[in-house]
């Protein structure tokens, strides 16, 4: 233990991965639409008509960063909520026929506890693993998808390990089992099974053009771009919604989860935050436009940081390698500390980190970590961001230097 604790002036972020500060620029757009346009868009005098144009615009131009339909945009609370109605509204059409879903073993909890949730409604549910990198079995994948098999999620970058799944791959394995069951099934049934995937920690630095993804769902989330809390979308696929959305007709793909005025073309009753949803199409904008520097950017700085831990503690462990991996997250093992207590010591030193997925707060281990072979009692979870300069990693080093001195 060193006898004086160095202390940083400013405190340094670098916990970018569980929640971005609104960008300024962001901030701007949702005052507007909170203080000066702030009518229902449903309302139909002059003002809700106002208002229900300007979030026809922002539902444009999220579906044009996902070079997707406008219509094919269903706005919610957030990224737990959009991972909800994916797996929620897809058992609920075929609740009645035994479904069967297919998840890996770093999902978010959002996918983990609701998939475990279905599993007690009766529904058959797969969890396929993944290689100490992070990255799924698609032998296993492939294998365990079955003739009942409606769902199969799998997440875009995982928010503790920041490993980035071949997307094209798994929807390419999907599409082949679909065609591989069209002759035994309805052509109803001839639709599953879907792929989701959660892309909330993906929207900064991937492309994620759907229709060269292949997905049909697929989750945003605007507390992880700089955009408003409270706020993220479900892109659903035109095919799923055809012939619109009807809670007591057994022939829809999906079904919503949560029910009144019908708002989201049927998907999400209740009334559409339009400051939330214009804020959060102009971080997608901003993250669209700056999307390659940003990356090249963090890249250098993350390159720099880990070399400099190295140099500190050459035992110290990357948990992730490979070039399969995204820029903003760094996830360590330090042997022979107990990582809780670290993070409390950087804390007090002024330095904001985690040990893993803030969404596991009350539990005592990550399964993240121990799928991919990780301490998860000796690990910490570095994640940088649009703020994140040379002179904090600089900063940051000199204080873990001193820690374990």
């Amino acid at each position: 233990m060193p006898k004086t604790l160095t202390k940083v002036k400013r405190r340094i972020y670098l916990d970018y991965a569980s929640l971005t500060p609104i960008d300024p620029r962001v901030l701007l757009e949702v005052n507007k639409y909170l203080t000066v346009e702030y009518a229902n868009p449903s309302s139909w005098y002059r003002e809700g008509v106002s208002a229900k144009k300007t979030m026809d615009e922002a539902r444009k131009s999220v579906a044009n960063f996902l070079h997707a339909h406008a219509d094919e945009i269903v706005f919610t609370s957030g990224g737990t909520e959009a991972n909800n109605m994916a797996l929620l509204g897809v058992f609920g059409a075929r609740q009645n026929k035994k479904p069967h879903i297919v998840v890996s073993a770093i999902e978010h909890s959002s996918i983990m506890e609701t998939a475990r949730t279905l599993e007690g409604r009766g529904c058959e549910l797969s969890i396929i693993p993944v290689d100490k990198n992070g990255i799924v079995d698609l032998v296993e994948l492939k294998k365990s998808i079955k003739t009942n098999t409606v769902l199969v999620s799998i997440m875009t970058v995982n928010n503790e390990i920041g490993s980035i799944q071949p997307i094209r791959e798994i929807a390419k394995i999907v599409r082949q089992a679909r065609a591989k069951f069209a002759g035994d099934r309805s052509e109803l049934e001839n639709n599953y099974p879907l792929f989701h995937t959660d892309a909330a920690q993906a929207g900064l630095f991937n492309d994620l053009n759907v229709e060269q993804l292949g997905v049909d769902l697929l989750t945003l989330d605007g507390g992880k771009i700089y955009g408003p809390r409270g706020i993220g979308a479900l892109y659903v696929k035109r095919y799923l919604l055809k012939g619109g959305i009807s809670v007591t007709d057994g022939q829809k793909l999906i079904q919503p989860i949560m029910f009144g005025g019908g708002q989201e073309g049927g998907m999400r009753s209740g009334t559409e935050n339009v400051g939330a949803i214009c804020g959060f199409a102009k971080a997608l904008e901003i993250a669209h436009g700056e999307r390659m520097k940003e990356t090249a950017r963090l890249i250098e700085l993350k390159d720099f940081f880990v070399a400099g831990l190295k140099k500190i503690r050459p035992d110290i462990i990357v948990n992730v390698g490979g070039i399969n991996v995204s820029p903003h997250i760094i996830s360590i093992s330090i042997p022979n500390i107990d990582n809780e207590f670290f993070v409390m010591q950087l804390d007090a030193a002024g330095v904001a980190c985690s040990t893993k997925s803030s969404c596991l707060r009350d539990q005592d281990e990550s399964y993240v970590l121990k799928a991919v072979g990780a301490d998860s009692t000796t690990s910490v979870r570095f994640s940088l961001g649009r703020w994140t300069k040379k002179g904090d990693i600089v900063a940051v080093l000199k204080i873990i230097n001193n820690l374990l001195a």
